[in-house]
């Protein structure tokens, strides 16, 4: 009789256990991971960032510039998140992808703000989830 009562006491309390944990695997992943962002410095000068799977590559117009596979560190905060590299010169690039909304210079909404830290300068811009081969802002 002791080995029935045992066994229900153990059942109940795993049965818990198997609820929350298919609870987990329903869930889906809503972190943004890939952006494309840009910016006009002035109006010859302009700058793209792409971030992939944790790779940036940065073109910049001025002296033709092009760094691609940084290789970059992600962190997050509460309202946006940030990107850090270096390029194959050494130089530290930042890019900052802050959740509040952009208007370009096109008169475009997009849905992120974007500051790009690169040589002692910081360049605006805006942001937009995915990783595109062009600029879509």
């Amino acid at each position: 009789m002791l080995k029935k009562y045992l066994l229900v006491i153990c059942c109940v309390f795993m049965l818990p256990n198997l609820a929350n944990a298919n609870q987990h695997t329903d869930q889906k992943d809503t972190v943004v991971r890939d952006f494309t962002a840009a910016g006009n410095i002035s109006e010859n000068e302009g700058w793209r960032v792409v971030i992939k799977r944790n790779r940036m590559s940065l073109e910049l117009t001025k002296n033709n510039e092009f760094h691609r596979k940084i290789k970059v560190k992600r962190s997050a905060y509460a309202k946006g998140v940030e990107f850090t590299g270096f390029t194959s010169s050494d130089s530290e690039v930042t890019i900052n992808i802050n959740s509040k909304p952009c208007v370009d210079s096109n008169g475009n909404t997009n849905e992120f703000t974007a500051k790009l830290y690169y040589k002692g300068k910081v360049m605006q811009g805006c942001a937009v989830r995915g990783a595109f081969g062009y600029a879509p802002t």
